[in-house]
């Protein structure tokens, strides 16, 4: 027995301003789709996928209603079953009058519906037919599929939802969503940091760094979410990275938070200078990343490794250098934004002893084109990248690069 429920649905049509039927559909994306929050003999499903409203224009002037069919199909392009762009399910609904508003959802969708009721309280006769389903062996390997992983399998389902005159001949409006289903598993961190025997080659040279790390993309909005947990490690007291991650935290700072939220698909972030603990030079310290996806079976954790990375204490000789480095230029949280932005070599062969900065100080007043900002808007900068808005409104974002550089006093 097949999946009999719509997954989701889209939103774009002028046909029902024509008709004099009005179709709007919200859904509820998941980047993971459990096949136990589907009764696959019934189609009913106990998780919100979609909420459908059918209005008739001329309603409460038209006491007879408009007779209407619902139909709704799935179409799948899944390299996983094998299928391209084939019909996974495609059924209706017997005809029936539409007077007052009806709304709709994915649990009415099934075989075993028999009835609904409008908003006003009158009962609307109510069942639906198969028209075509995939064929058994396909079934079979996504019932296999399923039975293993217990998810729906990966690809691309394209949802449609519309309505039609009584004789199935004109379509009065129509929706319809691609919906994208993975299964996220990847996160790995980048930088700074490695196993803890390395931190002599995990050493950095700020008090702020920016935390990088690598995952699976999700392709729903706000369907992955990112945290990130930043402890001391104490040789004296913790015997492992993953005793200190679990102690106390300098980032968050309220302890009871456990991560402090980073954003959703952001895959690096800037230690902040409000809001967070000190990372002291000379200190060890270990970071870990914590991926939240939404299921339908509820929120679903992925923790990365923990890393570990020294920060170097420039005014400790032994650190490096002959000479120390000027508490300015080390830990100052402008002269860190710069290092981060034109690099270690650059920066120090700007800064270090007998360079042609060597002894100056960052007046802390930083413009961009012109117009004066924060150090907080630079590492935000730094996080997430430069805003860059499409034709479309579509906003991305892209990492900073550096084309050239001009120092005047």
């Amino acid at each position: 027995m097949i999946k009999r429920t719509l997954f989701s649905i889209l939103f774009c049509s002028t046909l029902g301003a024509q008709s004099g039927i009005d179709l709007t559909v919200n859904f509820q994306s998941y980047v993971k789709y459990y096949v136990s929050s589907v009764d696959l003999n019934t189609g009913s499903s106990n998780v919100p996928i979609f909420q459908a409203t059918l209005e008739n224009y001329a309603y409460p002037a038209d006491t007879v209603g408009i007779p209407i069919i619902v139909d709704f199909k799935v179409e799948v392009d899944s390299d996983v079953l094998g299928l391209n762009n084939e019909i996974f399910v495609w059924a209706s609904t017997d005809p029936f009058l539409l007077r007052a508003p009806i709304f709709l959802s994915n649990q009415d969708l099934t075989m075993d519906t028999r009835e609904i009721y409008d908003s006003e309280g009158n009962r609307v006769d109510f069942s639906v037919t198969i028209h075509e389903q995939i064929a058994n062996q396909d079934i079979s390997v996504l019932v296999n599929i399923a039975v293993q992983t217990g998810r729906l399998p990966d690809g691309y389902y394209k949802m449609t939802l519309s309505v039609w005159n009584e004789d199935h001949s004109i379509v009065l409006d129509s929706k319809e969503e691609i919906l994208v289903v993975t299964n996220p598993t990847q996160l790995q961190l980048v930088s700074p940091g490695g196993a803890l025997p390395d931190t002599s080659q995990n050493e950095i040279y700020t008090s702020f760094p920016i935390f990088q790390w690598d995952s699976d993309p999700c392709m729903t909005p706000e369907g992955c979410d990112y945290y990130i947990r930043v402890a001391e490690f104490i040789p004296e007291v913790h015997a492992s990275v993953e005793q200190a991650i679990e102690s106390t935290t300098r980032l968050p700072l309220n302890q009871s938070e456990g991560y402090a939220h980073v954003g959703p698909g952001v895959t690096s972030y800037q230690y902040p200078v409000s809001g967070a603990g000190d990372l002291n030079p000379g200190g060890i310290y270990v970071w870990q990343v914590k991926k939240a996806i939404n299921t339908t079976e509820g929120a679903e954790e992925i923790l990365s490794e923990i890393f570990a990375f020294k920060i170097i204490d420039f005014t400790n000789q032994d650190a490096g250098g002959d000479e120390p480095q000027s508490e300015t230029s080390s830990t100052n949280p402008t002269m860190m934004a710069l290092r981060t932005l034109i690099g270690d070599t650059e920066y120090l062969q700007l800064f270090e002893p007998g360079g042609a900065l060597e002894g100056f100080s960052s007046t802390d007043h930083i413009t961009i084109d012109g117009v004066a900002v924060e150090i907080s808007d630079i590492q935000s900068l730094f996080s997430q990248g430069v805003p860059v808005v499409d034709s479309l409104g579509t906003t991305t974002y892209h990492e900073l690069e550096v084309l050239s550089m001009e120092v005047t006093e």
